[in-house]
């Protein structure tokens, strides 16, 4: 995972629609990158209230975080949606229907990473 790139958005869904009907269409989303190939996985979080912190954080109750293997992959995704071809303009259509319009985005490249199963975490210095 070192040197992936995450693509975040942080939303909040529209008024009345409910988890349950948003959720089918961020994975419908987010499954269609991963069948051109362009990423490899993706989480889909609900943000959970920690008392006394989070108050310079912007307003969102979700989290959408869709992994590509590295920068030239979350790059080459980008300019396929920026096409607006289908049928990616009508996934994002059908999401993005049911976010409200305050929702942001943002890409991070991991530098470190670590799982349970290894000795020691990955570490990319970069000189």
């Amino acid at each position: 995972m070192r040197g992936s790139a995450i693509f975040n958005g942080v939303f909040e869904l529209r008024e009345g629609v409910s988890e349950e009907e948003f959720l089918p269409t961020l994975v419908a989303f987010y499954e269609h990158f991963i069948e051109l190939g362009f990423a490899s996985g993706y989480r889909i979080l609900r943000r959970e209230a920690l008392e006394g912190f989070g108050r310079t954080l912007p307003a969102f109750t979700y989290r959408g975080v869709l992994i590509y293997p590295d920068m030239e992959s979350e790059h080459t995704a980008y300019a396929y949606v920026k096409q607006d071809g289908e049928p990616v303009s009508s996934l994002r259509h059908a999401m993005n229907s049911k976010v409200k319009r305050s929702a942001d985005f943002f890409v991070e490249t991991c530098i470190v990473c670590y799982r349970a199963a290894r000795s020691a975490p990955e570490l990319m210095v970069r000189g």
